[in-house]
């Protein structure tokens, strides 16, 4: 009988835990997934990752048109190539990601140490189509967006 009650107790307990964790580790889940669209999009040919990130919170990131309350998410990665700046343009502008080139980009940190870029994102007007076999070029291919999720409570 002592046995049957500490058994139940036991899982009750697995139980509430298993369930707070469900509850306060959806914020990392769904911005984790929102940063696999970056992270899951195909680098171009002769492209190196050189760092890869992404965070999230409530007034953070500069948010897309400002965060509402709502967390925003940044997912960035720095990258190499050889391939010229139009090449690498055309690749990255199709889903819509900022794209800074080196000397372009500015960072930007919260009172929690988190990052993200800023400053002249490429628009593909003035980029040279001359390929960078000899000295690969750097730059920051970065994702941002707001998100929501169930139980969501906001706190600032």
């Amino acid at each position: 009988m002592k046995n049957k009650k500490l058994f139940i107790v036991l899982l009750i307990s697995i139980t509430i835990i298993l369930l707070l964790y469900y509850v306060f580790g959806q914020g990392h889940r769904y911005a984790k997934s929102y940063a696999n669209r970056l992270f899951a999009y195909q680098l171009p040919k002769k492209t190196k990752i050189i760092e890869k990130d992404f965070d999230y919170g409530v007034l953070y990131g500069g948010g897309p048109r400002g965060s509402g309350g709502y967390p925003t998410m940044v997912a960035h990665m720095k990258l190499s190539s050889e391939l010229s700046e139009k090449e690498i343009f055309n690749h990255y502008n199709k889903n819509k990601f900022e794209i800074f080139f080196e000397g372009y980009e500015t960072i930007k940190k919260n009172s929690e140490g988190k990052k993200w870029y800023e400053g002249q994102k490429s628009t593909g007007k003035t980029l040279s189509d001359e390929m960078n076999k000899d000295e690969p070029i750097n730059f920051i291919v970065q994702y941002r967006t707001e998100f929501n999720y169930p139980f969501f409570i906001d706190f600032h």
